[in-house]
């Protein structure tokens, strides 16, 4: 029987050449190849170096801490507005509630944008088994909603010192954020020591520049 004759307007009866089979073998091992590759890359990530994490590390508490250092200073600023007013070293209270109006406006992300900056803040890829995500929020929640509350009493004291319920308040909102500190900087000091490094924190003052009513008040 003679060979079935090639149909030639039929593209999978023709005859492929040995090279022609060749180029399509080696484009196939191709992909197949670089779809191995990046399986690898996305289920086994290139190992970082220690130092790289300790670099990563450093960044990381920096860039907190810078994010949360200008409600600390707003939370000092409003203090200082409060003793001014109770020492009589002024008398001007509309512009002492201003101050302290200001203050409370930033340590909200509505005013700040270095808050908005904090509370979206993620770790870096090279830092994801250590368990950080937790310190952002401990340190965001230190100015907010905390801070900002802090402030938002002492507007009531500016005129009524001895307000009960402003003074409760800021008394479990000092010992909130001292929780919260607390446990940032736990957190941080074993990372540190898992690096290798001396130990990293966040450093925030919650009663710098208290008047000193206050600070007996709130004990």
């Amino acid at each position: 029987m003679s060979p079935r004759p090639i149909n030639r307007a039929d593209v999978t009866l023709q005859v492929k050449s040995k090279s022609h089979m060749r180029r399509r073998l080696v484009v196939i091992g191709v992909l197949v190849a670089a779809f191995v590759i990046v399986e690898v890359l996305l289920v086994f990530p290139n190992r970082v170096t220690l130092s790289q994490k300790q670099a990563d590390f450093k960044s990381f508490v920096v860039s907190m801490q810078q994010d949360v250092g200008g409600c600390a200073v707003a939370l000092a600023d409003g203090y200082d507005a409060l003793a001014k007013i109770h020492s009589g070293d002024t008398k001007d209270m509309n512009i002492a509630e201003t101050i302290v109006q200001q203050d409370e406006s930033y340590c909200t992300i509505a005013v700040n944008s270095d808050l908005y900056n904090l509370i979206t803040l993620a770790p870096p890829n090279s830092l994801n088994s250590y368990n950080l995500t937790p310190v952002v929020k401990e340190a965001y929640g230190w100015a907010f909603p905390n801070a900002a509350a802090i402030l938002a009493d002492s507007q009531v004291l500016l005129k009524h010192p001895e307000n009960t319920a402003a003074l409760s308040d800021i008394r479990s909102r000092l010992a909130t954020m001292q929780s919260l500190l607390r446990q940032a900087n736990g957190q941080l000091a074993k990372v540190s020591e898992e690096l290798q490094i001396p130990s990293e924190r966040i450093n925030l003052n919650a009663t710098k520049s208290m008047p000193g009513f206050l600070s007996s008040a709130v004990g």
